[in-house]
């Protein structure tokens, strides 16, 4: 957002006076050119106001002597010249003239004339596209020889810019922006400055006859309430024509083109935001199947730790969902808790760190409830809630919940739900990008992963908690009094190759559970998952998830691996688009790629060719990236990839279940994780390089030599050398 400096705030804007120029101009066409507008609005408000007496005369039985003038055709008593016809629509004015014109025109497609018709105007219109081809042709050829003469001559003249490049660049800069820039500063003085934009919005309404339409459709329904009169509902369709003829006859038929089009582009893309939810939504219902512990595998590029990022970040909204609900049933035990002051009393606990996990939200809670008991006549021990009147239980034909143990239930979901930070604890990054709006009453969250603006992500992006496997172990620790070691609580654990940290039974055989160090055999980290979710439950839901992905299961002990289900990523299908079959862009999208193949191939043969810079390379490229831009911007915001999985118990046994998942890019490619998350292990390694791919030696001929075999360094050779050796 532009910020004004000191002297802009004190002087007079010009652009006032553009924006009081342009709202005379409007005012101008209501006076000039929609000078109906004036009179069918008094129209109008006579049609309400009978209507209106006429309702409560009718409800209230009292004796009238008017009559509704709302089925009466418009006179525009204002405006004699038109003396009660229609201006210019061709709808009959009454409904018997409307259904024998309704024959007639069906009629017509039979009709002899109308077909020869047809058949003159079809070849009118092929006349004109043939006449169009034909100009076009010369222009198309002159421009192929031109390409083609570009790409003859050769050059090193690196990054020079032509002669007429640089005129281009030099009008360009004194012309086009300039003018960018202004009218880019008047649109924003405009959004600034809204009182322009509702009268403006206002004088066009009152001249497309919206505010009309709108007072007779009131009208009509008090008018239609009392007296149910069916036969006069032609007339307001009839009035309802007339009046939206202003709006149609005053824009153009290229304009009207221009509005279909972008109407029907805000169509499609609300139908493939709706896609995008559904499928969501349809993610949601998978990981609402799965157990605390899933972990996934498949193939190598398959996606794996993708895979488990994405559900993590599902779930972490889930949890949030999850909360609040619990929030609004526990609200609806008790409907008259003042739970505004209890929030304000548990918020400063938050802020003073009195209350940092669930056990200390129960705490919290416990105390205020001893301090009452010992004196249950200071109302304000329990947030000056009438008890008296209302209660202090709560029956659900199932068990009686009495207030404290809703304010527990309460405590722990208020804290889930406004906790700042995120709910993901992983091993590697993950980037979060949930806001959070509170104005100090009840916090809100915007929790949409497919309408973030991917130019601000930096300015509102958490990112994972470092996980600490200390938090994970209930025997021995890695590191002694870490004080972490007891803050495993609710939250999403995401742990990318857990076959690297945890191993197989195998890899583990030397390893002694009785040894002073911690490893995996006595740190005790699978009692901990098995007994997880005793530890994160609030009103009955459980708020813990773990996601872990491996390459393959065997190389997971199997005591791990019966903690959860595995998931295997069979297969991937195409990314497809969501936008629907009528979308504009699809036709759009099709002439681009046919353009970007053209313009791919003469890039490669001028940059094999040429180092300068052209006019004719520079308006081509600018325009094809220009398009490139926005058609990825489409793929990336409304494409979705099916992923064909197959769950089935950790202990591999029972049924497999076949299952889909959608993996969508604006949710998890947006910069949500580096793929390659655990180079940081290399980092030391290469900080202490100094040889390139350049520095290795390459094989003399198709037949490795002995001393070659031997530069491998392999265990296999040097087998093969001390055996040979021996001999």
């Amino acid at each position: 957002m532009k910020t004004k400096t000191t002297n802009e705030k004190g002087r007079f804007n010009y652009r006032h006076i553009i924006c009081i120029g342009i709202t005379l101009c409007f005012i101008a066409c209501s006076v000039f050119v929609f000078p109906n507008a004036l009179g069918r609005i008094i129209e109008g408000g006579r049609d309400l106001g009978l209507s209106v007496a006429f309702y409560f005369c009718e409800m209230f039985g009292i004796e009238y002597g008017f009559t509704p003038t709302v089925t009466e055709l418009p006179k525009f008593p204002f405006f004699p010249s038109y003396s009660g016809d229609s201006p210019t629509t061709t709808l009959p004015e009454t409904f018997t003239g409307f259904k024998s014109n309704f024959v007639l025109y069906w009629q017509l497609w039979i009709n002899e004339d109308n077909f020869f018709g047809y058949l003159a105007v079809v070849g009118n219109v092929l006349y004109k596209v043939a006449l169009i081809v034909t100009v076009l042709v010369p222009f198309i050829i002159i421009a192929v020889l031109i390409f083609r003469r570009y790409l003859k001559h050769q050059n090193n003249d690196y990054n020079t810019d032509s002669k007429p490049l640089k005129i281009f660049k030099k009008i360009n800069n004194y012309t086009y922006c300039p003018l960018k820039l202004w009218f880019s500063d008047l649109i924003y003085f405009i959004r600034e400055n809204r009182f322009y934009k509702k009268v403006w919005l206002f004088v066009w309404l009152y001249n497309f006859n919206a505010l009309t339409i709108l007072i007779e459709f009131i009208a009509y329904y008090f008018y239609f309430a009392m007296s149910f009169d069916v036969v006069n509902l032609y007339i307001q369709f009839y009035k309802l024509a007339l009046d939206l003829w202003a709006v149609i006859d005053f824009i153009p038929l290229w304009v009207w083109f221009i509005i279909g089009y972008l109407v029907l582009n805000a169509v499609s893309i609300k139908i493939a935001y709706l896609r995008l939810y559904h499928n969501e939504w349809r993610n949601c219902g998978f990981i609402n199947e799965r157990g605390v512990v899933t972990i996934c595998y498949g193939a190598m590029g398959v996606g794996k730790t993708m895979q488990i990022t994405d559900m993590a970040l599902s779930t972490e909204v889930q949890f949030r969902n999850m909360a609040f609900e619990i929030i609004l049933e526990t609200d609806m035990k008790f409907p008259n808790f003042p739970w505004i002051e209890f929030e304000i009393r548990f918020k400063w606990a938050m802020q003073v760190h009195t209350v940092y996990d669930l056990p200390s939200c129960r705490k919290f809670v416990r105390q205020i409830r001893d301090m009452w008991f010992n004196d249950p006549y200071d109302k304000t021990l329990i947030f000056n809630y009438d008890y008296e009147r209302y209660g202090l239980t709560y029956d659900d034909k199932l068990k009686v919940t009495d207030i404290w143990s809703a304010l527990e239930d309460y405590a722990c979901a208020y804290f889930i739900y406004t906790v700042q930070s995120s709910l993901l604890i992983s091993n590697y990054s993950v980037r979060v990008d949930s806001l959070k709006a509170d104005l100090g009453n009840f916090p809100l969250w915007d929790t949409d992963f497919f309408k973030r603006d991917s130019r601000l992500i930096d300015s509102y992006s958490r990112h994972a908690h470092i996980l600490d496997f200390d938090m994970l172990r209930l025997g021995r620790q890695m590191l002694e009094n870490n004080p972490n070691r007891n803050a495993f609580g609710f939250g999403v654990y995401i742990v990318s190759e857990i076959d690297k940290e945890r191993k197989n039974t195998p890899e583990l055989k030397e390893i002694k559970a009785s040894s002073d160090e911690c490893n995996q055999k006595n740190d005790l980290f699978n009692v901990l998952l098995k007994m997880s979710r005793h530890a994160c439950v609030v009103a009955n839901r459980v708020f813990v998830k773990v996601y872990a992905d491996l390459q393959r299961p065997s190389s997971l002990g199997a005591d791990a691996l019966d903690l959860g289900e595995i998931v295997d990523i069979k297969d991937k299908g195409e990314m497809l688009l969501l936008l629907p079959f009528f979308a504009p862009f699809r036709i759009f999208d099709f002439l681009f790629g046919w353009l970007k193949n053209r313009f791919d191939k003469f890039y490669m043969q001028y940059r094999f060719n040429r180092a300068d810079n052209t006019l004719l390379l520079y308006l081509y490229k600018s325009i094809t990236a220009k398009l490139n831009k926005y058609c990825e911007g489409i793929h990336n915001t409304f494409s979705s990839q099916t992923l064909h999985l197959e769950v089935e118990r950790g202990s591999r046994e029972g049924e497999i279940k076949q299952a889909k998942y959608y993996r969508m890019p604006k949710k998890i490619y947006s910069k949500r994780f580096s793929t390659d998350c655990l180079s940081g292990i290399f980092e030391n390694r290469a900080t202490c390089n100094y040889i390139g791919i350049d520095d290795l030696r390459e094989y003399a001929d198709i037949m490795a030599t002995s001393a070659e075999l031997g530069l491998q360094n392999a265990h296999f050779q040097t087998e093969i050398n001390a055996l040979n050796s021996a001999d």
